[in-house]
């Protein structure tokens, strides 16, 4: 991320970033630490299950797409240790993009919106930059990466709420906290759908790609 470019896209657009997960999870490991005359930060962070290098880490990538499963362990943990009842829980989840109401039906939810479309899934596949590979393997009851569903739900044309409910189903969601969601969120908000014959998911890579975000397709590096 080009920390520089992405804080002044973000004020040039009106987009505040709420509290992040790295600030959330660090308010919730020093109350505990305090509570618990804990000398040390970074033992509280290994009775969570995590090293307190990687929580850095966390700090400096929020946007990371790779550590989401280790994020996910340490947000159960928080939930056990730090005593939090499953809404807190999820609030801390969302700061990094994340949904603990995991969605066994999330295939049979995917295959309601393709309803109708069936004999454009190449076109879909072209518009959202992933391949009909990818398609198939989401359709055959596998999870895809957040970048990949974004991208197929907004070929879609999907409305705001909507992708939201797919992405929770996932385990996703578009969160405030994180710099590449609220790009998203910004480019799906109000009228700015609409612009000539330019397909908005164009327009939200461009924006992702120049800040040195990750793009919404099949998975690239970034």
């Amino acid at each position: 991320m080009d920390q520089g470019k992405t804080k002044q896209w973000l004020d040039d657009h009106g987009v505040i970033l709420e509290e992040s997960f790295y600030t959330a999870l660090n308010n919730l490991a020093r109350v505990y630490q305090e509570t618990n005359g804990i000398r040390l930060l970074e033992d509280v962070y290994l009775i969570l299950g995590v090293k307190k290098q990687a929580v850095s880490w966390w700090k400096n990538h929020p946007y990371s797409t790779q550590t989401r499963e280790s994020k996910k362990r340490v947000i159960y943990s928080c939930a056990r240790v730090f005593n939090l009842n499953a809404e807190e829980a999820e609030l801390l989840a969302n700061k990094a993009g994340l949904s603990l109401f995991y969605d066994h039906d999330f295939c049979g939810y995917f295959h309601q919106l393709l309803a109708g479309k069936r004999g454009r899934y190449k076109s879909i596949c072209e518009a959202a930059n992933v391949s009909e590979r990818m398609f198939q393997y989401i359709k055959s009851k596998k999870k895809p990466s957040k970048e990949t569903l974004l991208a197929i739900a907004i070929s879609l044309g999907l409305g705001i709420d909507e992708i939201q409910l797919l992405l929770k189903k996932a385990g996703y969601v578009l969160s405030a906290s994180l710099p590449n969601d609220a790009v998203v969120y910004w480019f799906l908000s109000g009228e700015r759908k609409a612009d000539g014959n330019i397909p908005v998911l164009f327009h939200i890579n461009e924006v992702l790609a120049d800040l040195k975000l990750p793009l919404l397709m099949t998975r690239l590096k970034c």
